[in-house]
């Protein structure tokens, strides 16, 4: 199974939306969400994997610190239809992800595509707990190994969590990926032998402790956009130290 479909399955949302699911809560923004109902119809979940699929393909991109690979799906993002049969009052979070979509087409720095890229993660979230859709996540198993890769593995996991705490929006996968970060940290000898490199990569593995602790302790929702959007420009900010692009890629 490709990186892409295994990500696709990470959110199933043939079962995710729930016929007749109810859900209500307060929105990032602050606004009191109106329980509501959503039946599932099979042309909304497609666009709906869609969506996420576009998401996270702008997602490892700006991890990996690769600017140009956003384009392309962001620009969809922001040009694509939006979800039919859905409650009324979502259409405000849609058209907030495409204009964060259009934000991210637009940007010339990794810190303006991952603020984008956390903006329209939210307002994904802000859309499922209007609509009482709950995205269920299914994370795939990866495997376990030593060493700079292992820990690079796990980061990925923590990001990964992250991405799907806001995006569904879940407490509790928010926490876990926060927390995960707090992990063993990387041994020395495990870095990369060079005098230039691993002063930088050694500030940014503290930065993204330091962040976690930060995303374990907010509450509010938009505080938690805007830490994950610094750890997406701290992770591009340590694999663009070198020449090669480093870091998660897919498959579109």
């Amino acid at each position: 199974m490709s990186r892409l479909q295994g990500q696709r399955n990470l959110l199933l949302f043939a079962v995710a939306t729930v016929s007749a699911a109810t859900v209500a809560s307060v929105s990032t923004f602050g606004s009191v969400a109106t329980p509501q109902q959503v039946r599932s119809a099979p042309e909304r979940l497609a666009q709906m994997e869609h969506h996420f699929s576009q998401v996270s393909l702008i997602h490892e991109a700006v991890i990996r610190g690769d600017l140009p690979a956003v384009r392309e799906p962001a620009k969809l993002l922001a040009e694509g239809e939006a979800p039919r049969d859905v409650v009324a009052s979502t259409a405000p979070f849609v058209a907030a992800m495409r204009l964060a979509a259009k934000r991210a087409v637009a940007a010339q720095d990794l810190a303006s595509v991952a603020a984008a890229t956390s903006s329209m993660l939210l307002s994904c979230g802000d859309c499922h707990r209007t609509a009482g859709t709950m995205p269920v996540p299914m994370t795939p198993k990866r495997p376990d190994v030593g060493g700079l890769v292992g820990h690079m593995l796990e980061h990925q996991r923590a990001m990964d969590e992250m991405l799907e705490g806001l995006f569904i929006p879940s407490e509790a996968q928010w926490l876990r990926g926060a927390t995960r970060f707090l992990g063993a940290p990387v041994r020395p000898q495990s870095l990369p032998r060079d005098p230039k490199l691993t002063p930088e990569i050694r500030k940014a593995e503290e930065r993204t402790h330091q962040l976690a602790e930060r995303a374990i302790k907010a509450t509010a929702w938009k505080d938690r956009g805007d830490i994950h959007a610094q750890m997406l420009t701290t992770c591009a900010s340590c694999h663009s130290l070198h020449g090669v692009v480093w870091g998660p890629r897919r498959s579109p």
